[in-house]
C-alpha cells in the first residue's frame, strides 16, 4: 500500500490535472443573464438588458410560410420580404392595436428577440419586464404570459406603459406637481399623468400611426386605383403627412399594383389628399386627449395648465402634431428627444431604482 506521502503526491497531481477543467465549469451566475425589459410595440419591439442598455430594436414582424407552417424570418429580415415575398409567405405582426393577436406567433417573435438579447450568454433570465397598456384586459395579460412562456421566459412582470413612458420622458420621481404625457405609438395612444411618483391617471386609446398608414393605403386605392403596401404608406406619411394643412401643396410618387389591370403602376399623390385622408384619425386622437384632460383631478389640471403636455411615441414625429395638440387644447406641447424610445428608457431606469421597480410592478408570473 502507498504510504501517506505517496497518497498526498498522487492527490496533488490529480488536482493539477483537473484544475483547468474545474475552472471552466459554468457557474450558476454564468447561466443566468441580467434582467431584461421589453417594449413590445405594435410596429417595433425594443429589448433592454440591465447594465447593457438597448440590445434589440427591430420591427414586430414575422414572415410565416403557409405550406410548412413555419416562421422563416423575424424582424428586419421579415420587413425586407414585405410586399416582395411569394403568396405562400405572409408577413404578420402578432400584435394588433397594442394587444397580442396571435400568442403562438408572438411567442416565436419574443423567443427570437430574447435569444438575441441574451447574446449567447445564457438560457435563463432572472426577471423580464414588459410594458402593458393601463386598460389591458385579463385575456391580454394571459396572451402575453403564454407568449412569454413559449419564448422560454419563466419570470414575467408587467409594468404600466404610461408610467414608464413618463420616467423615460425625464420626469423626476420627486416632482410635487402633476405632469401629463401623451404617447402616440403605432397601435395605441396613451395619456398618463403623475405626481410625486404616483400615477394619478392612465388611459389608452386603440389608435395610432398604423391607422394613419391604413387611411393612406385606402386613399391611394380610391383616388388612384393603385394598391400599395404599408411601407409605401409610411414613406408617404413621413414625407408629406401633417397634422395641419400645409400652406403649399407638394406631391410625391407612389408605386404599386393597378386595381383594374393588376400591372405595376405609378401615380402622384398630393399633400391635400394626404391630409384629408389622415384627418379623421388625428381628430379621434385629439378627441381622446380632450376627454382625458376633462377627467383629471382639479389640482392636477391646474398644474398641467402651467406646465403643458409632454409628447412621446413614434407617431409624435408626424409633422405638425405638437402644434395641432396646442391648438386643440390651448396647452403648450413639448416633444421630447427620441420620443419613440420613451418606454424602453423608462423600463431601463427601473433597474436603477429597485424600490421604484417593486412599486411599479402590476402583475407577475413566476
Amino acid at each position: 500500500m502507498p504510504d501517506g506521502n505517496e497518497r498526498r503526491s498522487a492527490l496533488s497531481i490529480w488536482i493539477k490535472e483537473n484544475r483547468t477543467k474545474t475552472m471552466h465549469l459554468p457557474s450558476l451566475r454564468s447561466l443566468v443573464t441580467d434582467d431584461l425589459a421589453i417594449d413590445l410595440g405594435t410596429s417595433r419591439t425594443r429589448v433592454c438588458a440591465r447594465g447593457r442598455g438597448v440590445v434589440v430594436n427591430e420591427p414586430t414582424l414575422l414572415a410565416y410560410d403557409l405550406p410548412s407552417q413555419e416562421v422563416v424570418a423575424v424582424g428586419l429580415e421579415a420587413l425586407e420580404l414585405e410586399g416582395r415575398a411569394s403568396g405562400d409567405i405572409q408577413i404578420i405582426s402578432p400584435l394588433q392595436d397594442g394587444a397580442v393577436a396571435d400568442s403562438n406567433l408572438a411567442g416565436k417573435l419574443l423567443e427570437c428577440y430574447v435569444r438575441k438579447a441574451r447574446d449567447g450568454r445564457s438560457k435563463i433570465s432572472r426577471r423580464v419586464l414588459i410594458a402593458v397598456p393601463a386598460d389591458a384586459t385579463d385575456i391580454e395579460h394571459y396572451a402575453l404570459r403564454y407568449a412569454a412562456q413559449e419564448a422560454g421566459v419563466s419570470s414575467l412582470h408587467f409594468v404600466n406603459k404610461g408610467y414608464v413612458a413618463l420616467l423615460g420622458a425625464g420626469i423626476s420621481l420627486d416632482d410635487q406637481h402633476a405632469n401629463l404625457l401623451v404617447d402616440i405609438g403605432a397601435g395605441t395612444t396613451t395619456v398618463a399623468a403623475m405626481v410625486h411618483n404616483h400615477l394619478i391617471f392612465s388611459r389608452t386609446f386603440r389608435a395610432g400611426g398604423n391607422d394613419l398608414d391604413a387611411a393612406l393605403i385606402e386613399m391611394v386605392r380610391q383616388n388612384h386605383g393603385i394598391l400599395v403596401g404599408p411601407r409605401t404608406a409610411e414613406r408617404v406619411k413621413i414625407e408629406l403627412g401633417c397634422a395641419l394643412p400645409l400652406e403649399q401643396e407638394t406631391t410625391t410618387s407612389v408605386k404599386g399594383r393597378s386595381v383594374s389591370s393588376g400591372a405595376p403602376e405609378m401615380a402622384f399623390v398630393n399633400s391635400i389628399e394626404i391630409h384629408e385622408a389622415i384627418e379623421p384619425v388625428i381628430r379621434r386622437i385629439t378627441n381622446f386627449l380632450q376627454e382625458s384632460l376633462e377627467s383629471l383631478p382639479p389640482e392636477a389640471a391646474g398644474d398641467i395648465y402651467d406646465r403643458g403636455i409632454i409628447l412621446a411615441g413614434g407617431t409624435s414625429l408626424l409633422a405638425g402634431i405638437d402644434e395641432r395638440l396646442t391648438r386643440e387644447t390651448r396647452l403648450a406641447t413639448r416633444l421630447i428627444e427620441t420620443p419613440q424610445r420613451a418606454v424602453i428608457r423608462g423600463l431601463g431606469l427601473l433597474f436603477e431604482h429597485p424600490a421604484v421597480l417593486r412599486k411599479a410592478l402590476l402583475r407577475s408570473e413566476n
